[in-house]
C-alpha cells in the first residue's frame, strides 16, 4: 500500500485515490493545505494498485514523445482572444478546434467562492472558464475516473494541467489511449488553495469588499506589465503589478509555500510526460521584432500527435520556429526547480494567526533589511522611529 513518509515524494495528483477498488484511500489536507493519501488498512486489500500508479514512485512511459520537442512561438490571430489569455491565446485555439470536432476538454475554473477545480466541458461557450492561470493546486476530485470513462465510450479527451497531473493521469489509465491530448503547462510550483484562500481573505479585509472576479495576468498595461487584478462588490479594483502583489511577492520572489514536491520536482526535463507543453515565451521581444505587448505563447510540441494536432490550427496563429535554448534562458522552469525560500518556515509559523497581506510584508521588509549595508541600516532605523514619531 502508498505510504508518505517523505511530502516532498507525492503530488497530490490523486491517482492512487482515483485506482483504489475498496474506496480505501481518502486524501486529507495537512497544516499547509496540500492533501496527501491516507490508507484505512482495514478496506486496503493490498492489490497494490496505488503505487503501481503513482507516478513518483513509477516513471510514466514517454516512448511515444520526442527526444527534444518542437519549439513554436506563437499567439492568437483573434486578438480579443489573445488580450483575455495568459500569455498568446494558443489554448483557446486548441480547445475550439477540439470541441468542433467533437471533443471534451477537461481543465481548470473558478468554482464557488473562487475555489479553483477542474471540470468537463464540450461547449466553446465554455472556453472562457477555463483560460487565464489559477495560480494553485486545483482540485481533480473524481475526474480521472470520468476521464476513463469517456474514453472506454471512444470519446475524445483533451486534458490540461500540471506535469505532475498528466503523470498521475497516464498512469491511472494504465494504458495508452489514441484519443487523448495531453496538455501541460510550464509550471514554476503549485500553491495550495488554503493559503490562497487566506489571500482573497485578506484582500477583502483591507480593502473592506467583497471579491466578484479574480484576474491574476490581467493585460490592461501589457503582457510583460500583467498585474494581478481583483474586481470588488463596491466597483473598485484591487490591482498590483506582478512582481508587488503580495501573493506574487510570496510565490514568484521569496518562493515560500510551494508544495514540498516542487523544489525537486522529477517531471522537468525532456522528454516531456504530455503531447504539448504551454507557457509564456519571456523574452521574445528580444530576439524578434514585436509591435505589441499582447503575449506571446512558447509552444513545445512533444509527440507526433501533438504536432498533428497543432498543424490543424495553424490557420488560427501565428507561428514560428524558435529555438529550445532560448525558452531554457528565459523560462528556466522548464527544467529547473526553485529552491525553498529561507523565510519558508517563518512563514508557516505565522500562517493562520496573522493577516497574509502584512505577514509577507513583515517577510519581505525582513529580507530588504538583511541586504542593506550598515549605513543603509542606520539610514533605515531612522526613517521608521521618524514615522514613529509622527
Amino acid at each position: 500500500m502508498i505510504s508518505i513518509n517523505d511530502k516532498a515524494n507525492c503530488t497530490g495528483c490523486g491517482a492512487c485515490y482515483s485506482i483504489c477498488p475498496k474506496k480505501a484511500i481518502t486524501l486529507k489536507e495537512d497544516f499547509s493545505g496540500f492533501k496527501y493519501p491516507t490508507v484505512n488498512v482495514d478496506k486496503c486489500i493490498n492489490c497494490n494498485l496505488c503505487e503501481k500508479v503513482c507516478p513518483e514512485i513509477n516513471t510514466v512511459c514517454t516512448d511515444n514523445s520526442y527526444a527534444e520537442p518542437i519549439v513554436k512561438a506563437a499567439w492568437n490571430l483573434d486578438n480579443d482572444i489573445r488580450v483575455k489569455s495568459t500569455s498568446g491565446g494558443v489554448f483557446s485555439a486548441i480547445a475550439e478546434k477540439f470541441i468542433s470536432n467533437g471533443g471534451y476538454i477537461v481543465a481548470a475554473e473558478f468554482v464557488e467562492n473562487f475555489r479553483i477545480q477542474h471540470t468537463i466541458i464540450s461547449d466553446k461557450k465554455d472556453i472562457n472558464k477555463l483560460r487565464q492561470t489559477k495560480y494553485a493546486q486545483s482540485e481533480l476530485s473524481d475526474l480521472f475516473v470520468k476521464i476513463k470513462k469517456l474514453l472506454y465510450e471512444d470519446n475524445y479527451v483533451m486534458f490540461v494541467g500540471t506535469p505532475c497531473q498528466v503523470a498521475g493521469l497516464k498512469n491511472f489509465l494504465l494504458k495508452d489511449y489514441e484519443k487523448l491530448l495531453t496538455i501541460d503547462l510550464i509550471c514554476r510550483g503549485v500553491i495550495s488553495q488554503k493559503i490562497y484562500i487566506d489571500y482573497l481573505k485578506s484582500v477583502e479585509k483591507h480593502t473592506k469588499s467583497k471579491i466578484t472576479e479574480i484576474q491574476f495576468r490581467n493585460k490592461d498595461l501589457g503582457w510583460n506589465s500583467s498585474t494581478t487584478k481583483i474586481s470588488l462588490e463596491d466597483g473598485s479594483f484591487y490591482r498590483k503589478e506582478r512582481w508587488l502583489d503580495e501573493y506574487m511577492i510570496g510565490y514568484l520572489k521569496h518562493n515560500l509555500y510551494l508544495r514540498p514536491c516542487c523544489y525537486e520536482c522529477n517531471f522537468k526535463k525532456m522528454p516531456r510526460v504530455s503531447d504539448i507543453s504551454l507557457g509564456d515565451y519571456w523574452g521574445f521581444d528580444k530576439y524578434y521584432d514585436v509591435s505589441d505587448d499582447n503575449g506571446v505563447s512558447v509552444v513545445l510540441l512533444n509527440s507526433s500527435k501533438g504536432q498533428s494536432f497543432f498543424e490543424k490550427i495553424s490557420d488560427k496563429l501565428f507561428s514560428m520556429d524558435t529555438p529550445l535554448e532560448q525558452i531554457i534562458k528565459e523560462n528556466p522552469c522548464l527544467v529547473t526547480s526553485v529552491a525553498k525560500g529561507k523565510y519558508s518556515d517563518a512563514f508557516y509559523k505565522k500562517f493562520g494567526k496573522t493577516d497574509f497581506i502584512d505577514l509577507i510584508h513583515k517577510i519581505d521588509e525582513k529580507d530588504y533589511y538583511k541586504k542593506l549595508n550598515f549605513k543603509e541600516k542606520v539610514f533605515y532605523i531612522l526613517r521608521e522611529k521618524i514615522k514613529l514619531w509622527r
